[in-house]
């Protein structure tokens, strides 16, 4: 696919990765610079739709300096991580971050080093675009797409660029169209989650995802609610969700004030499953909805979801 298109999906790239994270990545000299702001985290109702501004800059090799815009004295060292060399893929209609930062892995339930005996079946040949992605292949290159032996599912490849090892990780399905709305099944599916039984444990964590928060769930008929109740709340695509959360009020500044009372009640839960795999959603209770990450897609918390939040969070 053009690089275009794929920098575009990438830029709506589910918060998840975009909370670990502002990146570099580095391809032949160039650098590609995802700025994470705290100002945009702030002003959580542009969340869905806001493309991360891309700053292409010319680095030397191994340059990973950080680039934030605006008042650094306003922006907590807390609100953002260190950069990260990254890269993108397409494949099956999903978007990949390829990545090998320990801390990173870690935090989505890998190892902190991928090996060659993690890699399952060959699923493509690939090449680089030169720059920021990797493309499809026609022939064989040095550069392989597999199934990531340890926990098969879409959630997670693994990627051979010559002697080195990547994983790829689920980032968000690939879309344009702020209408569209994507179910949460779709997302457990991704992890190979087809029932209650696929999840291990359901935990909060802190913001940044770098403590838990509070005792994780793992009774079975605490998570089979979960389950049930999740799959069952309605979708809401992001545009029908900016109308109903921020469209009725009449000034900029209440408006802002609304964003920020949006950020300032999130709640990270961090889903794994028996495989070991680990990814993440998004609570705002106070405002009844959930931030589906990688589904570009918001969900009504009902009442009864509001008594599991009650039952089982701090």
């Amino acid at each position: 696919m053009k690089n275009e298109k794929l920098l575009n999906a990438m830029g709506k790239i589910s918060n998840e990765l975009i909370e670990d994270a502002a990146i570099t990545t580095e391809k032949k000299g160039y650098a590609v610079v995802w700025v994470r702001w705290a100002a945009m985290v702030a002003c959580l109702c542009l969340v869905a739709s806001i493309v991360i501004p891309l700053l292409h800059v010319k680095n030397p090799p191994g340059n990973q300096d950080f680039f934030l815009p605006g008042n650094y004295d306003s922006i907590p060292p807390s609100s953002y991580d260190h950069v990260h060399a990254i890269a993108a893929l397409e494949y099956n209609g999903k978007i990949y971050e390829v990545v090998d930062i320990p801390e990173v892995l870690e935090k989505y339930g890998l190892p902190s080093e991928i090996t060659a005996d993690m890699a399952g079946e060959h699923l493509s040949y690939l090449k680089s675009d030169g720059s920021v992605s990797y493309e499809y292949a026609a022939s064989d290159t040095e550069i392989e797409l597999y199934q990531y032996a340890p926990s098969i599912c879409d959630g997670v490849y693994v990627l051979r660029d010559s002697d080195a090892w990547y994983a790829a990780l689920f980032c968000n399905f690939f879309q344009f169209d702020s209408s569209t709305k994507t179910e949460l099944m779709e997302l457990y599916r991704v992890y190979g989650i087809e029932r209650a039984d696929d999840i291990a444990s359901i935990t909060e964590m802190n913001w940044d995802r770098s403590k838990v928060v509070g005792t994780p769930v793992t009774a079975r008929q605490e998570i089979t609610e979960f389950y049930d109740m999740t799959v069952a709340l309605r979708s809401y695509s992001n545009d029908d969700f900016q109308k109903l959360m921020f469209g009725g009020f009449s000034s900029e500044e209440s408006q802002q004030q609304a964003h920020i009372a949006f950020a300032d009640d999130y709640r990270c839960l961090c889903i794994e499953t028996t495989g070991g795999l680990r990814f993440f959603i998004g609570l705002h209770p106070n405002f009844d909805w959930i931030d589906g990450g990688g589904t570009m897609s918001y969900f009504k918390i009902d009442e009864q979801m509001h008594e599991w939040i009650d039952r089982n969070l701090d």
